[in-house]
């Protein structure tokens, strides 16, 4: 790994963030219309207006918080190959991937075209995305083909069954997460086993502002069960549900990122979470919000920081930009993916998603996946050593430049040249000419390839039998389908 990430901001700065942050919770504090949730808070220390709704934290609660939180977890693939460390940094961690979550549309980079995505869909990704090395959880899409009561349950149960990767499992609500959960339990082996080993992990929403719902407090309660990964969305709009001034986005952002982990952490004890940025800003000019500019990367780069300086797990989704244009999308996706890399992240979420994660695409998520792979080869950084400095290969060399023939070229040869391009082509042009792919087509290649030869080792038929079985019953208790 690289010796040391990309620090943007001094001590003095992080601990001015970090004390205005601490100055918002005492004194504005979060909206919480929860009472169980009001009464344990209270129990904690927190200062609690219940007729308000409101409840201040201490810089006492939020230290606590900060020690008790967990530094890293396991999250888990349907089979242990899959399995990765979600949190610390070290020499043999590269951060983990995860494709974009409730996509409604997909884009196919071969004709310019959308559509509703379908149930088979999602089994579809589920297909790919287990074949590709470099991405590591799979977010859950959000099919437009299937009845909207309980298309969560049966889009879980389709992941579960046509990929082996860990998924980032979306709900509609506390009641629809019960069945869910069931799935999980039956596919993991059990509750302690499903503990032991995720193979989901879930979302519980924070409503910038510092207001968190009803519900949102409910599915956090049952993850706490299972002591289930969650993410707590940030989702800052610069300019509208957050201040101008990327500084005040930052230090709004991290107030909720620390109030966010005294809720967890209280009503849930070690549960782990991420420290997620969601970052967006409006286009005062338009008038729609957007995903890639350079300021959302000033800001998310700077909440990284925050994040390696507090000791969680990081993460973002950096790459859902606007845009269905392929060279835009490889600029802002390569500048994206190295910027936060760089910056020392956990998680990168997003991938293959468009229209600020509204839609997604296969072929862009084959593309990412050779992109992540270009960015790991950053992030594995220099071996310098006496042999590799070169010094008696260079002297023996002795101005000739015949390196291409010196036996220490050969010794190194596949050490230091380690990405190996499958979708990025180098052909000069006069060569390119005959056979002029593009890198959508090339992606296309694979993406047939993958679902025509690449095997998914299917769930046992008990197991099977068991997911339909706890659908057909959401079905009936919750839209009333026989």
């Amino acid at each position: 790994m690289i010796d040391n990430f990309y620090n943007m901001l001094t001590d003095e700065k992080l601990s001015q963030i970090h004390g205005a942050s601490i100055e918002i919770l005492e004194k504005t504090g979060l909206r919480m219309d929860h009472p169980v949730a009001l009464e344990k808070l209270a129990g904690a220390g927190a200062r609690v207006e219940k007729e308000n709704q409101r409840v201040y934290l201490s810089a006492d609660m939020i230290e606590q918080a900060l020690k008790t939180a967990p530094k890293s977890f396991t999250c888990a693939g349907r089979t242990p190959e899959f399995d990765f460390a979600a949190g610390k940094t070290g020499p043999d961690l590269m951060p983990s991937f995860r494709t974009v979550g409730g996509a409604i549309n997909l884009y196919d980079m071969t004709t310019s075209k959308m559509r509703p995505i379908s149930i088979k869909d999602c089994g579809d990704m589920a297909h790919l995305v287990d074949s590709l090395a470099n991405v590591n959880t799979l977010g859950a899409l959000t099919p437009q083909d299937i009845q909207l009561e309980t298309y969560d349950i049966e889009t879980l149960k389709v992941m579960l069954e046509k990929g082996r990767k860990h998924i980032w499992a979306l709900t509609t609500d506390s009641k629809n997460l019960k069945y869910q959960l069931e799935m999980m339990t039956a596919v993991a082996g059990g509750k302690q086993a499903l503990s032991k080993r995720p193979v989901c992990s879930g979302i519980v929403c924070l409503i910038a502002p510092l207001n968190f719902p009803f519900d949102e407090i409910e599915r956090l309660l049952l993850y706490g069960e299972y002591n289930l990964p969650v993410r707590v969305p940030l989702t800052p709009i610069i300019g509208a549900n957050a201040p101008y001034t990327l500084a005040g986005t930052i230090t709004q952002t991290n107030a909720e990122a620390l109030g966010s982990l005294v809720v967890l952490q209280t009503l849930c004890p070690k549960i782990p979470s991420w420290y997620y940025a969601l970052v967006q800003s409006m286009d005062m000019g338009k008038g729609y919000t957007q995903f890639v500019t350079p300021e959302i990367m000033l800001v998310e780069t700077a909440l990284m920081q925050l994040a390696r300086h507090y000791g969680l797990p990081a993460a973002t989704s950096p790459v859902m930009g606007n845009t269905c244009q392929a060279h835009q999308i490889m600029f802002e996706r390569g500048t994206s993916f190295t910027m936060t890399a760089l910056a020392g992240i956990n998680e990168v979420g997003g991938v293959g998603g468009i229209e600020n994660g509204l839609a997604t695409s296969p072929h862009l998520i084959v593309i990412e996946a050779e992109m992540i792979a270009f960015v790991k080869r950053l992030l594995e950084g220099l071996d310098i050593n006496p042999d590799t400095l070169a010094t008696e290969t260079i002297i023996q060399d002795d101005h000739k430049g015949k390196f291409l023939e010196d036996p220490h070229t050969f010794k190194y040869l596949r050490k230091e040249s380690r990405f190996r391009p499958a979708l990025f082509d180098g052909t000069p042009f006069l060569e390119w000419q005959k056979n002029p792919k593009t890198i959508v087509d090339r992606a296309e290649e694979k993406m047939a390839a993958i679902m025509d030869t690449h095997i998914v080792p299917p769930l046992e038929e008990k197991l099977t039998q068991e997911l339909n079985r706890i659908l057909k019953t959401a079905k009936k208790e919750l839209a009333g389908i026989n």
